[in-house]
């Protein structure tokens, strides 16, 4: 069996608007755009999945790649929707920074690392390119080369790209915690 058609993926199906093409698309996808959603702190995350299978149907005419590229291709589109639902919500974390830290200096992050929201805040201040890294590695799940394809570099400027974007993020939240060390002196 062809690579791209074991699991359903048909790329001519979905551009031609198979039914069975986009039913796989749409059982595939949802429920993984909603935990993705929900991890990452989206207010509505059914919204962010619908939201994210809308703009994927109306731009599937412009898309070439293999099923791997459209997991990528989806959860991009995915984390543009989720970015700006946080970017409405501006909500402040109750979940001490101490504890991110903790948190973020585990052996192996994962998907569920990247679900405090001290942590997302301090994420949105990373330049784009290491914030992109991060998340498609550890919350969306790709492999560093699959990471490496969807950014455009080697799989060796990945590996070094996401351990400078994890000394950078650390960086940023023991500023913050020295800062609100700081706040609470004074006060």
């Amino acid at each position: 069996m062809k690579r791209g058609t074991r699991y359903g993926y048909s790329l001519r199906g979905l551009k031609a608007g198979d039914g069975n093409a986009w039913s796989w698309l749409v059982a595939e996808f949802s429920g993984k755009l909603v935990g993705y959603a929900t991890r990452m702190g989206a207010r509505d995350p059914e919204e962010v999945m619908s939201a994210t299978l809308e703009t994927v149907a109306n731009r599937i005419a412009d898309f070439e790649g293999n099923e791997a590229q459209m997991r990528s291709f989806i959860f991009s589109i995915a984390h543009a929707r989720i970015v700006d639902d946080l970017r409405k919500a501006t909500r402040r974390s109750e979940v001490s920074i101490e504890n991110t830290l903790t948190v973020l200096e585990a052996d192996e992050p994962n998907e569920d690392t990247f679900t405090d929201p001290d942590l997302l805040e301090a994420l949105e201040r990373l330049p784009d390119d290491q914030r992109r890294m991060l998340e498609l590695r550890y919350v969306v799940g790709l492999s560093t080369k699959e990471t490496a394809d969807a950014i455009g570099k080697s799989e060796v400027a990945t590996r070094v790209g996401l351990s400078r974007a994890f000394a950078r993020l650390k960086d940023l939240l023991v500023d913050d915690l020295r800062a609100s060390s700081q706040e609470e002196a004074l006060s």
